[in-house]
């Protein structure tokens, strides 16, 4: 009786490790989805996104098919995303990661289990510097004043 009790406990635990296993961290969900964007194949990428991120994925479909240029990289079996770095916090993360020598960045968020890339119309690849400084002295302002008033 001992031995069926030890042997039930055993497979208990392997079957919990297991079914831990099953899901994708957010480092696995931002590789897969960014491959799949990189390479164009949207709907693919849209598995790995919550609603908005399915909507985003589904207007560049929509505007590559119009003719418009896509995200597609030609060389798309040649880029790779390297240096996935994921900060999680509770059901939140942010994987930043460097994609042909860019930085980028995008949101995820764990819903019923699974992680999922969360692009936002507003904000799509997450709050990345885009190297905007200005150089006040390259800036140079014409105003007149009294064709203002």
């Amino acid at each position: 009786m001992r031995t069926i009790k030890v042997l039930f406990v055993a497979l208990a635990v392997i079957f919990v490790f297991q079914a831990c296993e099953t899901t994708d961290g957010p480092d696995k969900v931002t590789e897969k989805f960014m491959n799949h964007l990189i390479a164009g194949e949207y709907d693919l990428a849209a598995e790995y996104g919550t609603e908005s991120t399915k909507q985003m994925m589904e207007m560049f479909e929509a505007l590559e098919s119009l003719g418009g240029e896509g995200l597609v990289n030609d060389e798309a079996e040649t880029a790779k995303i390297k240096d996935i770095d994921c900060e999680i916090d509770g059901d939140f993360a942010v994987c930043r990661f460097e994609e042909e020598g860019e930085m980028a960045e995008v949101q995820l968020v764990k819903l019923d289990g699974e992680w999922l890339v969360d692009m936002k119309k507003e904000n799509p690849f997450g709050d990345m510097d885009m190297d905007m400084e200005w150089d006040e002295e390259d800036v140079d302002i014409d105003i007149d004043i009294e064709e203002l008033e």
